[in-house]
């Protein structure tokens, strides 16, 4: 998870980078995916603009087309519900 959240700092440094879910809670199963939650103030506004830093961090990986993580990229007032859905499901890695 350090190599996702370092790629993720290189385009948003201001990011902090969440594992939520079943992966996080320690109950996901083979078929799960890494739910991985990117909060940062300069998200942009436009879905296709948050899209392409989503690709922009599968390309610096190196990931697959298909691949286990879900990236959700959202500004600090968005992110709230996900964290207070996730209560205890929550792993900060940066």
């Amino acid at each position: 998870m350090g190599r996702i959240a370092k790629a993720i700092k290189e385009l948003l440094p201001d990011a902090e980078v969440y594992v939520i879910g079943s992966v996080a809670r320690g109950d996901h199963i083979a078929a799960s995916d890494v739910d991985v939650l990117i909060v940062s103030a300069h998200t942009p506004e436009d879905l296709r603009s948050r899209n392409r830093i989503k690709a922009m961090v599968e390309e610096r990986l190196k990931l697959p087309y298909y691949h286990p993580f879900e990236l959700h990229l959202l500004k600090p007032g968005e992110a709230q519900q996900y964290l207070r859905r996730a209560k205890e499901g929550i792993v900060r890695i940066t």
